[in-house]
């Protein structure tokens, strides 16, 4: 018989212990609940018994308690810290990152809302909860091996591939992957983007495609498989769709991905590669061939907490980050902390500062890239000048391509005059 997942709540609030019980009641596979109104009671439960969730309710959101707090997440980093209190009552931001917290329960709250932050808790532990092992590194494909038509195209060295990960949802995957896949295809480049985010994959809907084929459709083996699935994208860049139905997610397997994978490299000059807040093996399986890992971030405790989750576990797992980069997104002022704060705990600076930026959310409703739509706003400003911060090697005239504006490109199309030979 499986374990159950053990809860453990340091604090004897009434309020909240009723709402726990509640909460609880409703989760698919009720956890184990246990309640203590002392640190050492905690400590020793620790001892006991794995804890994949603690809970420290208001009594202990004291500077001393949060040292307590802090020192057993330092023992303990597999445990999701949640904190409950009132908004008046809780510590300041960086405290609570230091104290590896993941979620808050802004009290009073109902059943409903806690029961969301212990879904999201135990989500969270699942994903940290990776058995450590080396993964086998993926074989580079012989080109020899390669049955290629008569009128195919000479062997192409491997595409340069970046994988873009992060720990949290919401802090801008889809958004950088696009932007990067249009930067690099504006060089004139064969660039391909995969959505490895196989259930809820938002590839298709942020760039509004319409796939006829997904990756469920590719053939590793059969020539012109890989092609015959991408759709184009207006920017000029191939997109291998997630799955339309989540359901049929199931039956792409991590050694599918792998292969689905490796044809795509062989295929294109760069291979962008979206994946899913988690670390499961089909993500892991991206780590293999990626030349760039860059991982993303935003300023909250949630997201800030689970990036140094991210590396640490990549450290766990052994996975080199030579080709490691870090972006800190819809970077905004007045929050509680800053960016430089951030790199002081993780220990790393950031590669590249993306602001909060409305341009945004509208070339999102248009379906492009914020660089395609808007390229002199600040966001594609500072997207187009780090490109060689994220993709070492890069040449300047990248970078430069997409001074054209959307709008410009958009009536040579409509006056049918190609853009090379527009004056």
């Amino acid at each position: 018989m499986t374990e159950p997942l053990h809860v453990v709540v340091l604090d004897r609030s009434d309020a909240l212990i009723r709402g726990l019980a509640k909460a609880v009641a409703a989760l698919p596979d009720e956890p184990d609940v246990q309640v203590f109104g002392k640190p050492a009671e905690v400590a020793a439960a620790f001892e006991r018994h794995p804890v994949a969730v603690l809970v420290v309710g208001p009594s202990e959101l004291t500077a001393t308690g949060m040292r307590r707090v802090a020192k057993l997440h330092a023992e303990h980093p597999e445990t999701v810290v949640v904190v409950a209190g009132k908004v008046v009552d809780l510590p300041p931001p960086l405290t609570l990152v230091r104290a590896g917290v993941a979620e808050v329960i802004k009290l009073p709250a109902g059943a409903a809302a806690i029961r969301r932050a212990l879904e999201s808790a135990i989500a969270q532990w699942h994903a940290r909860h990776v058995e450590v092992h080396v993964v086998d590194p993926l074989p580079e494909p012989a080109l020899e091996a390669v049955a290629e038509p008569a009128e195919a195209e000479p062997p192409r060295a491997p595409a340069v591939t970046i994988t873009v990960a992060s720990a949290t949802g919401g802090c801008g995957k889809t958004f950088l992957a696009s932007n990067l896949a249009y930067l690099l295809a504006a060089s004139g480049k064969r660039v391909a983007m995969v959505d490895l985010d196989l259930q809820f994959g938002e590839v298709v809907s942020m760039l509004q495609l319409k796939p006829a084929h997904t990756i469920v459709d590719v053939d590793p083996d059969e020539p012109g498989s890989v092609e015959r699935c991408m759709t184009r994208h207006r920017g000029g860049f191939d997109v291998l769709a997630a799955p339309l139905d989540p359901i049929a997610a199931d039956s792409v397997t991590p050694d599918r991905v792998a292969d689905v994978l490796l044809a795509v490299r062989s295929r294109y000059d760069f291979l962008i590669i979206d994946t899913p807040p988690s670390l499961n093996e089909v993500v892991l399986s991206s780590f293999d061939i990626s030349d760039h890992l860059v991982v993303l971030a935003t300023l909250d405790v949630p997201s800030v907490n689970n990036m140094r989750v991210f590396l640490s576990t990549l450290d766990r797992l052994k996975i080199s980050t030579d080709g490691l980069h870090l972006v800190l997104n819809k970077a905004e002022k007045g929050v509680g902390f800053t960016g430089t704060d951030v790199e002081q705990l993780i220990g790393r600076s950031w590669d590249l500062v993306l602001p909060y930026d409305r341009e945004v959310s509208r070339a999102v409703n248009l379906g492009l890239p914020v660089t395609e739509a808007a390229p002199s706003s600040e966001v594609s400003r500072r997207l187009s000048g780090g490109l060689p911060r994220l993709v070492p090697g890069v040449e300047a005239p990248v970078v430069a391509a997409v001074r054209r504006g959307f709008l410009a490109r958009l009536f040579d199309r409509r006056t049918h005059i190609p853009q090379e030979k527009a004056s």
